[in-house]
Parts: C-alpha cells; sequence; structure tokens
C-alpha cells in the first residue's frame, strides 16, 4: 500500500501543476483579473500588470514577490527533502530560502515561473498546512520627496498657513494605490521636459513604435512617436519651449517616493510604477485650436485613458468631435481647466463632454480669478502649487491649470483600481466624494466641491462587491448583476437569510423532518452544512435541490422542490435522527456549480419503511439558501 500512495503523491501533483500551470498562464494572456482562495479562507484578487501580479485588498494593493513563496508542511512531512520524496522529482523546482521556529519554510521558485500557480500546485498537493505568495509593500509613511512638506495640495497640515486637511488626501488614497502604468494620461499642452529627474520615470513609451528608424513602426501616420507628438511643430521632439506642459505634467505623474523633487498625484510610489504621461504639443507660446482636435484624437487612438488640458481656445466644431468621439466613442475622460478670468467658464472647459475644473486655495476658498459657471463640476487646489519646470527644476505657480491635473491624476487613480469605469461613472463618483467646500450643494464657483482623492477611490473599491472590476452601479445597469431590491447593491453580494418552506409530514420517529443550514452562504468562503433533524435513525436518505418550490403529495409526505434537481451523495441518519452533508460548493453536481447570485431550493430524502404509510420514504420541509459572493 506505501508504494501506491508514493505513486499517487508522485503523479497527482504533477497532473494538478500542470492544469494549475496552464489556466493561469491562460488567464494571463486573456484575462486582467483573476481570483483566488488565500490561505485563510480570504477571498483574494489578483491583477496581471505586464510582467507582475498584483494583489487587490482592501488596504490597498500590493506587488506580489515574484521569487519567494512561504509553506508550513502537514504533520508527517518534516522538510523540504521529505516533500520532494513526495511529489517527485516533476515537481516545481523550489529552493530553500530560511525557516523559523514555527516550521514557516521561505521557498524561493524557479526564474519565470508563475508564483500563482507554484501557490496554488503546493496546496493542491495536500502536503501543506498552507502555502501563500508573498507581498511587496510599503512603508506607512509620507512619501520621500524631498519638497513633498510643499505640497500643501496633497497633505496640508497648515504649513503654508492654511487650514488643516484643505487638501485631496493623496496620502491616504496612496495607501489604496498609486496609479498604474496600464493607466496612460494625455497631457495636452506646451510640451513637457521628459528628461527632467522626477518626470522621465513616469513618461509613456508607445509600444509599437521603434525609436529613431525613420519608419511609422505601428502605421499610426506618425513616425517615431516614442513619446507622443509635437503638433504645433509637426514632430516628434515633444519638450517644448515653455515651462507650462512640464508643470501640469508633474502634478499628475511627478515620481512619488523617489527621494527628489514633488510627488504626483498618480505618479506611483517610486520605482516608475505610476500612471504614463503621453506628451501631446499643442503649442509653444499659446494653444493653437486649429491642432487641439488632432491631440486629441491621437489619445484616444493610442490607448490614452485620460485627457487634461489646462487652455482655453475659442470654440470650433473641429474640437467639438473630437471631443465628442473621445468621450462617446473611445471612453476617454477628459477634463480642462474652467478658467482664470473669474468670468464665465472657458471652452472647452465648457462642453459637455468635457469635466470643468475651477480652483481652490490653502483655505478651500475659491480665488477671485477663478472662472465660475454651471459647467464646473468639481473644484481642485490651484493656488501656489510646488511643481516641476524645466531646467530639471521646481517652482511654485497658480492658476485653474495646476487645478484640471489634480483631476486628472485621481481619475487614472480611479481608472488603476477598477480599469472597468466608465465616464459617467468616474464624474460620478467625483461628485458623491467631493469635499462641499462652497455653498451647500452645487454651486457655479466650486461645482460638487472639492476634490477629494481617497474618498473618490475607496467609494471605488467598496462599490466592486464582485471584485469583477466593474463598479456596482454600472454591473446592475448593463444588465450584468440583478438588484431586486433596488438597493445599489448587486443580488450576488447580498447573503440574504436562508429560509423555510413547504411542510413535512411525521415519520417514524413521530416527528416531521426539519431542514436547516449552517455556516456562511458565500461561494468564496465555502462551508455549508446541510442537516435535517428528527428524522429515523440509521436510515439512508439524500440532500437534493433545485430551482423551483411547490408542495405536492409525494411518499409518506410532500415535494417541495421541483425544476431540474441534483442529488447529493447518500447520507445515513445518526443516532439521534439528524443527518447532515458538508457541501463542497465546488464540487456541486448542477452544471457550473453554485455560483454568487446563485438562489436554491433544498430538501431532504429519506427512507421511513416502519412509518406504516402508503410509503417507504418520506421528506423533510424545504429550505431556500441565496449564495453571494
Amino acid at each position: 500500500m506505501q508504494g501506491d500512495h508514493t505513486v499517487s503523491y508522485r503523479l497527482l501533483p504533477r497532473v494538478l501543476w500542470l492544469l494549475v500551470l496552464t489556466s493561469l498562464t491562460s488567464a494571463q494572456s486573456s484575462e486582467q483579473r483573476t481570483q483566488a482562495v488565500g490561505s485563510r479562507g480570504r477571498d483574494l484578487e489578483y491583477r496581471r500588470q505586464d510582467d507582475r501580479w498584483l494583489r487587490v485588498e482592501p488596504a490597498g494593493t500590493f506587488e506580489v514577490d515574484s521569487e519567494v513563496v512561504s509553506v508550513r508542511f502537514a504533520p508527517g512531512v518534516a522538510d523540504l527533502a521529505a516533500f520532494r520524496e513526495r511529489v517527485g522529482a516533476d515537481f516545481e523546482p523550489l529552493d530553500l530560502v530560511r525557516s523559523n521556529r514555527l516550521g514557516i519554510v521561505d521557498l524561493r521558485v524557479r526564474e519565470g515561473s508563475d508564483v500563482l500557480a507554484v501557490v496554488a500546485a503546493l496546496r493542491a498537493t495536500g502536503l501543506v498546512e498552507y502555502a501563500e505568495e508573498n507581498t511587496l509593500g510599503r512603508w506607512i509613511s509620507d512619501p520621500n520627496d524631498a519638497l513633498y512638506s510643499d505640497q500643501w495640495s496633497l497633505k496640508n497640515t497648515g504649513q503654508t498657513g492654511g487650514s488643516f486637511d484643505a487638501d485631496i488626501d493623496a496620502d491616504l488614497a496612496w495607501d489604496l494605490g498609486g496609479g498604474l502604468p496600464s493607466v496612460v494620461v494625455g497631457i495636452l499642452d506646451s510640451g513637457t521636459e521628459i528628461s527632467h529627474e522626477d518626470l522621465t520615470d513616469n513618461v509613456w513609451i508607445n509600444p509599437g513604435e521603434i525609436p529613431n528608424n525613420g519608419v511609422d513602426d505601428e502605421g499610426n501616420g506618425f513616425i517615431d512617436d516614442v513619446y507622443g507628438w509635437d503638433f504645433g511643430n509637426g514632430n516628434n521632439s515633444v519638450p517644448g519651449p515653455f515651462w507650462h506642459g512640464t508643470s501640469v505634467a508633474g502634478v499628475v505623474g511627478a515620481t512619488t517616493n523617489n527621494g527628489m523633487g514633488v510627488a504626483g498625484v498618480a505618479g506611483g510610489f517610486g520605482n516608475g510604477d505610476g500612471c504614463r504621461l503621453m506628451i501631446l504639443g499643442v503649442g509653444d507660446s499659446a494653444p493653437s485650436g486649429a491642432i487641439l482636435d488632432d491631440a486629441i484624437l491621437y489619445t484616444a487612438d493610442n490607448g490614452g485613458a485620460v485627457i487634461t488640458m489646462s487652455l482655453t481656445v475659442g470654440q470650433s466644431n473641429s474640437i467639438d468631435n473630437a471631443l465628442d468621439y473621445a468621450w462617446d466613442t473611445v471612453g476617454v475622460f477628459t477634463d480642462c481647466a474652467a478658467g482664470n478670468s473669474g468670468g464665465s467658464v472657458g471652452y472647452p472647459a465648457r462642453h459637455d463632454k468635457v469635466v470643468s475644473v475651477p480652483a481652490t486655495d490653502d483655505q478651500d476658498d475659491r480665488p477671485s480669478w477663478s472662472s465660475q459657471g454651471p459647467e464646473n463640476w468639481i473644484a481642485a487646489p490651484g493656488v501656489d502649487i510646488r511643481m516641476p519646470t524645466t531646467g530639471n527644476g521646481y517652482h511654485y505657480s497658480s492658476g485653474t491649470s495646476f487645478a484640471a491635473p489634480h483631476v486628472a491624476g485621481v481619475a487614472a487613480l480611479l481608472l488603476s483600481a477598477l480599469p472597468a469605469l466608465d465616464n459617467d461613472s468616474l464624474k460620478e463618483i467625483l461628485k458623491l466624494t467631493a469635499d462641499d467646500v462652497g455653498n451647500p450643494g452645487f454651486d457655479n464657483q466650486t461645482g460638487w466641491g472639492r476634490l477629494n482623492a481617497h474618498a473618490a477611490v475607496q467609494h471605488a473599491l467598496d462599490n466592486d462587491c464582485n471584485q469583477n472590476g466593474v463598479y456596482d452601479p454600472d454591473d446592475i445597469a448593463n444588465g450584468t448583476s440583478a438588484d431586486a431590491n433596488a438597493n445599489g447593491i448587486p443580488d450576488e453580494c447580498e447573503c440574504t437569510a436562508p429560509s423555510n418552506f413547504c411542510v413535512s409530514a411525521p415519520n417514524t420517529a413521530g416527528a416531521g423532518a426539519l431542514i436547516t443550514s449552517m455556516g456562511s452562504q458565500s461561494v468564496a468562503v465555502n462551508d455549508v452544512t446541510l442537516a435535517a433533524t428528527d428524522c429515523p435513525p440509521g436510515q439512508p436518505g439524500v440532500f437534493y435541490y433545485g430551482p423551483n418550490t411547490t408542495q405536492i403529495p409525494f411518499g409518506n409526505g410532500f415535494r417541495c422542490v421541483t425544476g431540474t434537481t441534483h442529488r447529493l451523495p447518500v447520507v445515513y441518519i445518526d443516532g439521534i435522527g439528524v443527518a447532515r452533508f458538508d457541501f463542497d460548493l465546488t464540487t456541486a453536481p448542477n452544471p457550473g456549480g453554485i455560483q454568487p447570485g446563485d438562489l436554491w431550493h433544498f430538501q431532504y430524502w429519506y427512507r421511513d419503511p416502519l412509518s406504516g404509510g402508503p410509503s417507504t420514504f418520506n421528506l423533510s420541509d424545504g429550505r431556500t439558501i441565496p449564495f453571494c459572493f
């Protein structure tokens, strides 16, 4: 027998390893998200980003360590050598890194292996108490950018004489995620100094273009557009002579926590892991309306998710059409500075497919020069903003020009958290989470209030209850999720209480059998136990379930469940008249298994040969169980 066990351990993990690896490799090529159950039953979400896995938790997003996994071997498996003996040479190669007195062992995986596949294969062997990936975290502190303390707009401690917390709470938002390179922000401005020490790591690089070969490699009509395009001069040299675009880019995506300069709203947290800055020049000394539409189209057609404009020009049908295309057809979130005239909101900020951004100061007041009108949607800091400038330097400047990129940066954070957010939902989240700093409710001066990055990102994460990367209201609106009680929460996320229905008839035990259930209805937790009480001891029976309810005579009792029904394995009633079955939802017999949002009706059908009734079997009452995530 020992030889048989050895063979099974050597073969089964290899098969499981191949299955798991194939599954996850397929996921990498087609899906950006996956879900798994953690070592302590936690339902964890993972997102694939380039060549790394990210783990999404309520407290933030963490990069998965691609090199080291941790395990505690099961009793009877003394160490790594004993584990290798049991699983055989075909199992994923693992090297011991360290162990401790609690029996926790860190193992280095082979270079190039998918760490989540390794963890899944380790768990599948049955030879570990747990196996888990590790994450690369960050220190709970302010970023180390040398000038961060000057950036009251991100964290206002009163350092400039302003009001405490009159800021966008960027530091708290970064605890939830600092932005991802997959989110590209188009900077439509005067050009940007891409060699600036605080910008270079987050500048977008056209993945389809080979630098300086004189060829339009990806066929988009632009030759060597590696970092974007200078539409004003018709070339690929995106650094302009005017500082304005460099400063706007810095507000959005200056590299955060790199030990120098300033922090960008969506600049990541060091190592160039922030959102990417696509540079589009639309004029050197002044913006040109004749080319602004072309820059908008370029951003939309080349992977841009957000456009920010800190400019005003005369109204144009060409620009209108480009804005409509970007917002409606491609889904590019677009914002623009409201203007610095103190009067009416400028154009294109007043366009209905653009989010108009007025300014606030360090006391949450509107500066007199910030343009006002019903087109304003949300305000953001715009007075004495510390930013990069040309010549690899830094300076202060004021204007709605620097309020708009704050909003663009938060939009990028939101899209990093929930990539499927559409523009209407982005606008709504900004509105719902703004700090109301002007007159109560909406006002022409500050719109719906001053931007709050932390509240916005937290709201987005809190409203993705099924963790599919889609905002819950969008799931309901597009029919992906039902909302029977119209409370804004997808039905699959609501674990409403199970309930009994139908009736049971007396049996040999003298009473009618009653069905109940224990444990969580969460599919991820997977700990449902079915039980029937007041049954005749020693008799066999089966729990079964189906989609519909009824109450019709059947055997010595009533059948309560109809439709296409599914039987679970036979269980015997114990000596005190109780039948129990631990229902593993992952092996449920119905096609597709038990899924969040399912509603199933259960009943226990059992032998009752001595009841004196017309038949030899009886049934319990019925129980309805709604399942959720």
